[in-house]
């Protein structure tokens, strides 16, 4: 028998009441003694933390401390990856959903871009919701109409249409050979894309350019020229240990460029025998991760961009997949 949405909600719910007051004295006695907070690596311990974050609401806070519905789909993406993995996160996937479908939260998110529209499809396929239709919105809607007329990418730079082009593959919706065209006139010469679409090789960041790998792999888009290049600017991002930002000389790396590398590794069949390595050493005994060797504090949006990779599954997450077990085809070298 299949269970409706609001009736996974409220069990969900009654689940999250019951595990809340089972965890009162244990709260109490971690507020006395720091000591006494549970510790953990691995991605079980990375997700223990991060459940640990939500609201009574099935919300995540953001930058402000308040409910933040774009940290929600983030955290929805890095739970359906665990769960796709074998970790239970218990009621949370159905929590986030239920707090985004409550009022108006998912039609001020869409509003706000066309990259929170994508998001928002990838997440909702991700937890087996229907992404045409949710709360009275129309996510894909908004990506195809999205369309910047004069640059010809979805939304307002490279990042944004890379997510597009994710959400476009997870629903099946064919890509514009358009939209391949804008990513080939918007990669600089070092093989990299920058966030905003400038192709100025300096600009490039492998952030963007991983998931543009990513986008491109998800669409079936084998083009040697877009992709051979864009795997030969993360090797050179490598430093240290883990990937940077960009190849800026004395760039330092950190766990949410390392964590997007590895996915792009994972979506094209990369060698990873030192990529997860290099991952989990930004992992903190609490479980949460931190982002660079200069801010080793629990950070939440490392750990929701670090699950994913940890799962070894690259955008999009889909409601019944599994863990890649990846075959090296062009190996990066990690040196």
């Amino acid at each position: 028998m299949k269970i409706s949405r609001m009736h996974r909600v409220v069990l969900a719910f009654i689940a999250c009441a019951l595990s809340l007051c089972l965890s009162w004295g244990v709260t109490a006695a971690q507020d006395a003694s720091p000591q006494a907070m549970p510790t953990g690596t691995g991605i079980e311990g990375a997700v223990a933390w991060l459940v640990a974050q939500q609201g009574e609401d099935g919300a995540f806070v953001g930058f402000t401390g308040e409910p933040d519905a774009g940290v929600t789909v983030d955290a929805i993406l890095a739970l359906t990856a665990a769960r796709n993995a074998g970790i239970d996160a218990g009621p949370a996937i159905d929590l986030a959903v239920g707090y985004l479908e409550s009022g108006d939260i998912a039609l001020v998110y869409v509003q706000t871009g066309v990259g929170q529209a994508a998001k928002l499809v990838l997440a909702l396929h991700a937890a087996g919701e229907d992404p045409l239709d949710f709360a009275h919105v129309q996510p894909l809607t908004i990506i195809e109409h999205g369309v910047n007329p004069d640059t010809g990418l979805y939304g307002t730079g490279v990042f944004d249409h890379a997510l597009a082009i994710l959400a476009l593959a997870a629903t099946g919706t064919e890509v514009p050979q358009a939209a391949v065209d804008a990513l080939a006139t918007t990669q600089a010469e070092n093989g990299g894309w920058a966030f905003d679409g400038s192709t100025d090789a300096a600009m490039a960041d492998s952030n963007t350019t991983a998931l543009v790998v990513q986008a491109l792999t998800a669409a079936g888009i084998d083009d040697p020229a877009l992709v051979d290049g864009a795997l030969a600017y993360l090797e050179s991002t490598w430093t240290d240990g883990g990937y940077g930002y960009n190849d800026a000389e004395g760039t330092v790396p950190d766990a949410n460029s390392t964590a997007f590398v590895v996915q792009a590794l994972i979506a094209t069949g990369q060698d990873l025998t030192s990529q997860l390595d290099a991952l989990g050493a930004f992992q903190n005994t609490s479980g949460a991760f931190h982002y660079n060797a200069d801010d080793t504090s629990d950070n939440l949006f490392a750990t929701l961009q670090a699950i994913p990779a940890l799962a070894q599954l690259p955008f999009p997450i889909d409601p019944i997949a599994t863990a890649a077990t990846p075959e090296a085809s062009h190996v990066l070298a990690a040196t």
